[in-house]
């Protein structure tokens, strides 16, 4: 999932100049977070998996639900946005039809935190997949 959602941002946001994509995961140095040091330079994290029994089967076997969720992270700088922030926002949430799993439901959403003079987005994406 993860590959497919820094696929799917990169050339979701390739026409906006202002912002890039990482495809380092998001770890911090020297106590910071590289989104937080990096602005307007998107880092996806990894995907995590949730998996519960959707309904079991007479033969024995049973039909999981797989729940993926990934989160990515945008930040800069709050007095001064980029011009191209909501574009960016309404692509990089696009982005959750691109990560070339096939599901049977797909959303995303995000959070916006202010910390002195930056503003973080922290993007949740979550696709279901059912597996035997």
């Amino acid at each position: 999932m993860r590959a497919g959602l820094i696929s799917g941002i990169t050339s979701a946001l390739s026409t906006l100049t202002q912002f890039t994509v990482s495809s380092e995961l998001p770890w911090s140095q020297n106590g910071q977070p590289l989104y937080r040091k990096n602005m307007k330079k998107v880092y996806v994290d990894r995907d995590t998996l949730e998996q519960t029994t959707l309904f079991p089967v007479l033969s024995g076997s049973e039909v999981f639900d797989n729940a993926y969720s990934c989160r990515a992270f945008l930040t800069v700088d709050a007095k001064n946005p980029p011009s191209q922030l909501d574009t960016a926002i309404t692509r990089i949430l696009s982005a959750k039809s691109s990560t070339g799993v096939i599901n049977f439901d797909e959303e995303s959403d995000y959070t916006q935190e202010l910390d002195e003079d930056t503003i973080t987005y922290t993007f949740e994406f979550r696709i279901r997949v059912a597996t035997t």
